[in-house]
């Protein structure tokens, strides 16, 4: 363990030392008021400790959400109501003094004792960190970054090209340059006098826009192409897009089929759910979800079976194959039919991107299938999405050809072919949505601390 230590101590670290050596001597634990019960000249205030306010100018003054510094000793709770709180919330009492720091006008403070809609905590992102159940969230998205950095030891890096389908890709211009495209020049006079004029402007027109990076550039929200780079040299990577959302991105080499791709990103999600299970009991046992169970493996072809003879009408037609898989769909697989996690593998390759290697087994006459595995799951549909990569430089040249792309601006990633390819494979897992699915939280605001979508950038 670090020498190097935190200033101040959290409550937690307060109790668990506590717990470890019991002793009498007064601490010091700073916070803000969770709930307040009062009777007469008694105040009991909570926040993860409880504390008993004897002070009557304290008693009429302390309101939740107010700031406090408690002082006095740790105290173990004696009665056997208080004892069953006592396993759930960690077993102790903080009595003696208490400092009111700094007041909360209760009048407007929107986040009253009650139990509150998530529609109105909606409307104030910057304040519902304060509520347990935020609390308890956003410790939950920190466990889960933790897990998958102990599952991945991870190597962070950046990236400019858009992958899957991700997301967009954004330009990327000088100021001088987009206040041109911002200002145009205003068009040229008739006026013969001017033809000088006129057609020193028009080469003006045609002088190419200043860019930021010599040249064209996009930023998308993946790092894919460039991970495979690395790949080349560290067989086991993962990175974070750089974006709004969060995608947990790995990459490995020398994996030969699908199966074990299929192993890899099981064992990294079961992990992680450990991890954040023994890491968060106290605050969300009643909230994640179990992942014991073997997760389901099937093909697209299977899967498209499977929709074709349910006695269901469809927003979006399954009548043929080759059709994309729909919200619709995903979560039917999922929710209704096999009623756990997923996998679903060998989509047809005119759905897919183009570095995507070809299955191994094609299992129908309509049309040519690639290595590659959605993971579906209850309650949310596609978590992860992954595929084995075409490391033959053939291949991936023909791929490119057959998707109508051009090869300028991918030289590089040709490079990684001719030069010491080997198979590999990889996954990109959506943070929050990984999230949602442990927690049950029904929409991604609501693991996000500082939500912004379009139209609504409030904070």
């Amino acid at each position: 363990m670090s020498k190097y230590r935190f200033p101040v101590k959290s409550i937690k670290e307060t109790l668990a030392a506590f717990a470890a050596t019991p002793s009498n001597e007064r601490v010091v634990v700073h916070g803000w008021v969770r709930t307040v019960r009062t009777q007469k000249q008694l105040a009991f205030c909570s926040q993860g400790v409880q504390a008993v306010v004897t002070d009557p100018g304290l008693v009429k003054r302390i309101s939740t959400g107010a700031s406090v510094r408690l002082e006095g000793a740790l105290v173990k709770y004696i009665t056997e109501i208080i004892k069953k709180e006592e396993e759930k919330r960690g077993g102790f009492d903080c009595c003696y003094g208490l400092d009111l720091l700094f007041l909360c006008r209760i009048q407007k403070y929107p986040l009253h004792k009650a139990k509150l809609p998530l529609e109105h905590l909606r409307d104030n992102f910057h304040l519902r960190t304060r509520t347990r159940t935020f609390t308890a969230i956003w410790k939950l998205r920190n466990a889960t970054m933790q897990g998958f950095h102990n599952f991945f030891q991870v190597r962070e890096r950046s990236s400019s090209n858009d992958c899957e389908g991700a997301g967009e890709s954004f330009r990327v211009l000088s100021s001088e340059s987009l206040a041109s495209y911002s200002n145009p020049p205003l068009p040229p006079s008739k006026n013969l006098n001017n033809h000088h004029h006129h057609h020193h402007t028009s080469k003006q027109q045609q002088q190419p826009p200043f860019e930021f990076f010599n040249s064209p550039s996009n930023l998308t929200v993946s790092s894919q192409l460039h991970l495979e780079a690395l790949n080349a040299a560290l067989p086991r990577l993962s990175t974070r897009h750089l974006a709004e959302f969060w995608m947990l991105e790995a990459e490995a080499a020398f994996i030969t089929d699908l199966d074990q791709l299929l192993d890899l990103i099981e064992a990294s999600i079961k992990s992680t759910t450990d991890f954040v299970e023994s890491t968060c009991t106290d605050d969300l046992h009643a909230m994640l979800k179990s992942t014991a169970k073997p997760f389901e493996r099937i093909t697209y072809t299977e899967a498209l079976g499977i929709l074709q003879r349910v006695n269901r009408s469809w927003v979006h037609p399954v009548d043929k194959w080759g059709v994309s898989l729909q919200s619709e769909h995903e979560r039917f697989l999922a929710e209704e039919y096999f009623k756990k996690p997923v996998f679903v593998t060998d989509y047809p390759a005119q759905v897919k991107p183009f570095y995507m290697l070809d299955s191994v087994k094609q299992e129908s006459l309509e049309g040519t299938t690639v290595a590659c595995v959605d993971l579906l799951v209850p309650g949310i549909g596609e978590v992860v999405g992954g595929s084995l990569r075409e490391h033959s430089l053939e291949g991936i040249e023909r791929k490119i050809k057959e998707k109508g792309l051009g090869l300028e601006g991918l030289e590089w990633y040709l490079d990684l072919r001719r030069f010491g390819s080997v198979p590999h494979g990889g996954f990109g897992l959506g943070v929050e949505r990984y999230l949602m699915a442990i927690s049950g939280m029904a929409n991604v605001k609501d693991v996000v601390p500082m939500p912004r979508w379009f139209g609504h950038c409030q904070y």
